[in-house]
């Protein structure tokens, strides 16, 4: 019965470590690539998108810049 309460206590030790890592890890991570992206990554034309993107209105979801190659379409740059 004693080992049974050891390996109940090892397990939660295991998950009460690792949620403390990943959050640690998850905060560096994200402010490093936040703060790579503060400038944007490219010159914006006047509706905010980047050359190579047409401003599209698409309806409910409103104006967007779309890559004229196809993809996914995000908002404009703010400036």
């Amino acid at each position: 019965m004693k080992t049974k309460y050891k390996i109940i206590i090892a397990c939660i030790i295991t998950c009460v470590v690792t949620a403390f890592a990943t959050v640690y890890v998850m905060k560096h991570n994200i402010t490093g690539i936040l703060s790579k992206h503060e400038q944007p990554v490219c010159t914006p034309d006047k509706n905010g998108c980047c050359p190579g993107e047409t401003y599209t209105d698409m309806g409910d979801l409103g104006w967007n810049c779309c890559p004229d190659s196809g993809g996914d379409c995000f908002p404009p740059i703010e400036q």
